[in-house]
């Protein structure tokens, strides 16, 4: 049982570590931030200690990074950890079958319209109009989505929505999503975290 705590401590250390790496931050500027000691940093890092969930939540705000792809390595090493996309085929589809399983439904239902939906575009070009989207700087993001979120706000004012019977875009999450964005370019930050999506 001990050997079982040991591990998964080393395991979810390397969340923290491996986060604030990869954002470039210092202990020091991630401690001022989170209000804590750099010594706390250190002792999450190490797997010592762990912050609280709130903690947890303003250390990926802080450092501007999607928390899940970091949770979903914790959780499934051997089948998310590190993933690329020039894997082998066997290991993308063994990926995304988990990553797909722990979508909330309204995602799945969302992913599923997407890909699927009778809405006139290609899956494939959907999809790659998506990842183009996604390669972009994030401030080039922002006002695409803007221009996205206003273009959909005014068909569905006039009744022109293409599947009105489909699922739909939450429009509140929407536009948090996008005052989230602002606030981490603003910041000089390359991601951003919206806890009412994660």
């Amino acid at each position: 049982m001990e050997d079982e705590r040991i591990i998964n401590a080393e395991r979810f250390s390397k969340i923290w570590w491996q986060s604030r790496y990869d954002a470039h931050m210092t202990q020091e500027k991630l401690a001022l931030g989170l209000g804590v000691s750099r010594k706390t940093i250190q002792n999450w890092e190490k797997g010592i200690s762990s912050p609280t969930l709130f903690e947890s939540m303003e250390w990926f705000r802080i450092l501007g990074l999607n928390p899940m792809p970091y949770y979903m390595a914790y959780l499934f090493p051997e089948d998310v950890g590190d993933i690329k996309g020039s894997d082998g085929d066997d290991r993308i589809e063994n990926a995304l079958s988990v990553l797909v399983d722990q979508l909330p439904v309204s995602a799945k239902r969302q992913l599923l319209y997407i890909l699927f939906g009778n809405h006139g575009s290609s899956p494939t070009a959907v999809l790659n109009l998506m990842n183009a989207h996604l390669q972009c700087p994030l401030r080039d993001r922002i006002s695409h989505a803007v221009h996205i979120a206003e273009n959909y706000e005014l068909n569905e004012a006039m009744g022109c929505i293409v599947r009105p019977d489909n699922i739909r875009p939450d429009g509140q999450l929407l536009h948090e999503s996008i005052e989230s964005a602002k606030e981490a370019v603003i910041n000089g930050k390359k991601g951003y975290v919206n806890p009412q999506a994660v």
